[in-house]
């Protein structure tokens, strides 16, 4: 079941995207958007997908306080009186007037509440609302949904749109949008983050598995930040030459966004290192850091970051294969070479810090 958690959670998260990218778009006019042709069946399979999905996470809870015979009254108990149950219940039955809106082709405005009331149960049944329920909720739920709205358009426009038309009206708006949401992600993300890990240790929580996916997460927003970038503001002086296709340049944007949702997917399976030493004497270091850094982490203990040559090579390397992003624009070459140039400034970033660490 730990093993199937992450996808699901990966599936839900593109899930919810698909639906929310689709009712942003119902408020924005035809002119300023792509022509987006969006069955009815697929927005109906997406809300009981998520009822489906978002009930794993509740029975992996049931199967572990389970007691032999007594699975119904455990289930009881965890959809009545656990958060993560209670999310799924609530959150559940929302979901079905959502499908019933969807079937009858009913208002946008309830659409759009009833998603958003859905989101809120995703926040309600975070680790952070767990901790501090109403900042942690709030939090959560600004996060999820504001990340959901960037993927979610770019999803529709990216992948569904046929032809790039209404390209230079639909950046108008999605521009200074995108770049709003990034900055409600980054801070709604920080304080998130804050709720798992103290700012002091968040190096030190580099030696445990959820760091680890922590800081592979943080690298790979830089490459989306890159593409979002030329997504927004170079293609601009483009857009009407024939040879140049936006929409590969989304998709691979909205690529590495999903891999962003998958390590987010990973890192909800994870303990949080509340207490980075009392993680590690518990749940142990991440084996491939002490098979980087060549020894045994034992608690207490302390990351010190101290550039040797090997870690500023591979951090030089890394920035050369992000400036080969944009290179690659300009040269015209295929936006999925860049995709690749992409993945190699995360791999080649990430072992540049990993050998530049100390552990004392």
């Amino acid at each position: 079941m730990n093993q199937l958690i992450p996808i699901t959670e990966y599936v839900t998260y593109m899930l919810y995207s698909y639906l929310v990218g689709y009712v942003v778009l119902q408020f924005v006019p035809s002119s300023n958007k792509p022509r987006i042709q969006v069955s009815k069946q697929s927005l109906l399979l997406s809300v009981l997908g998520i009822i489906v999905l978002m009930f794993l996470p509740v029975l992996q809870v049931i199967s572990f306080f389970s007691p032999e015979g007594l699975f119904s009254l455990t289930a009881y108990s965890i959809l009545t009186e656990f958060q993560v149950g209670i999310a799924w219940l609530y959150g559940s039955f929302f979901a079905i007037f959502l499908w019933m809106v969807i079937y009858v082709e009913g208002s946008k405005y309830l659409q759009a509440l009833f998603l958003l009331v859905m989101i809120g149960f995703v926040g309600y049944a975070s680790h952070s609302s767990t901790l501090t329920l109403w900042p942690g909720l709030i939090s959560h739920s600004i996060h999820f949904l504001t990340i959901t709205i960037w993927v979610g358009v770019l999803l529709h426009v990216g992948w569904l749109a046929h032809k790039v038309e209404n390209w230079h009206s639909f950046l108008r708006w999605f521009t200074p949008l995108s770049i709003i949401l990034f900055f409600i992600i980054t801070i709604s993300g920080i304080l998130l983050m804050f709720f798992v890990v103290a700012p002091r240790d968040y190096a030190n929580s580099w030696v445990l598995p959820y760091g680890q996916m922590l800081l592979l997460k943080h690298l790979s927003i830089i490459p989306v930040l890159v593409f979002a970038f030329i997504n927004g503001f170079l293609s601009r002086k483009t857009n009407q030459s024939s040879d140049f296709n936006a929409r590969k340049w989304v998709q691979v944007e909205t690529v590495i966004l999903m891999i962003i949702f998958f390590i987010t997917g990973v890192l909800g399976t994870l303990p949080p290192p509340h207490q980075v030493n009392a993680t590690l004497l518990q749940e142990g270091a991440a084996f491939w850091v002490e098979y980087l850094i060549g020894y045994e982490v034992v608690a207490p203990f302390t990351v010190q970051f101290i550039p040797e040559l090997q870690g500023l090579l591979l951090l030089v390397i890394a920035l050369m294969f992000l400036a080969m992003v944009v290179i690659s624009f300009y040269k015209k070459l295929t936006p999925w070479i860049a995709l690749g140039f992409g993945a190699i400034f995360i791999i080649a970033a990430y072992l540049g810090i990993m050998m530049s660490i100390i552990v004392r």
